[in-house]
């Protein structure tokens, strides 16, 4: 009897997931989560547990959203024991190479694009042309320094899943009016290349049928 998997994924991390999966071959089905998830932290914790809760003849359930602001403190492995990466949410995930102790990349104060953030902020209220169709050309722009300020480093993570050039254009209409440029840093993805091949090791979290996600099972914050 193979172990039966399935994977509950933020749909933030859709490109590097399939590029992954397809790389090894791999058919561990997935459910991408609804976008509005990432707006609401009880949202998103009742969501996946109602997932949890009706999922049939599964051993183990992956979930990739993580840490995510504690939305999946608490989750209870009814069906199956759970298994989800110890990053504080899908940037870490993006930037995870071989060890996420040893790895840690991650510029706290940094704000990151990908595709994926970028089509979510095309549709944000905050998207600088629609604030700028919206309040004019000088309103606009004000707001927006006010908004990014204590922020100078602007980061795209290439993923090698998308085009980068469409993304640093899309940014550069914010970079022009903070007057600063965006930096393109490499994104390997590894934690779901492990994730994909069950290399579960100590850059995961366990969680057995009948436990629930511990507080404090995430990378910290430093």
């Amino acid at each position: 009897h193979s172990m039966k998997s399935i994977i509950l994924s933020c749909p933030t991390l859709k490109k590097e997931l399939l590029a992954a999966l397809a790389s090894h071959n791999s058919d561990i089905p997935v459910h991408f989560m609804p976008y509005q998830l990432h707006n609401d932290v009880k949202y998103l914790h009742e969501y996946v547990q109602k997932m949890i809760d009706s999922l049939e003849n599964v051993d183990r359930i992956y979930i990739c959203t993580t840490g995510c602001g504690g939305g999946t403190i608490g989750l209870k492995a009814t069906t199956a024991e759970l298994v989800l990466p110890r990053t504080r949410d899908c940037l870490d995930i993006l930037l995870s190479g071989d060890n996420l102790k040893r790895d840690d990349r991650r510029n706290l104060r940094g704000i990151y694009y990908t595709a994926s953030w970028m089509d979510f902020g095309k549709n944000s209220e905050i998207d600088p042309e629609k604030l700028i169709a919206k309040r004019g050309k000088e309103e606009a722009e004000a707001f927006l320094r006010k908004l990014y300020n204590g922020f100078k480093d602007f980061y795209i993570i290439d993923t090698s899943c998308y085009d980068v050039e469409e993304v640093r254009a899309y940014a550069d209409t914010l970079m022009k009016i903070l007057g600063t440029e965006v930096q393109v840093i490499k994104g390997e993805y590894k934690i779901l290349h492990k994730m994909v091949t069950h290399q579960i090791d100590e850059d995961f979290v366990i969680v057995p049928k009948g436990e629930a996600v511990q507080a404090g099972s995430f990378m910290p914050n430093k």
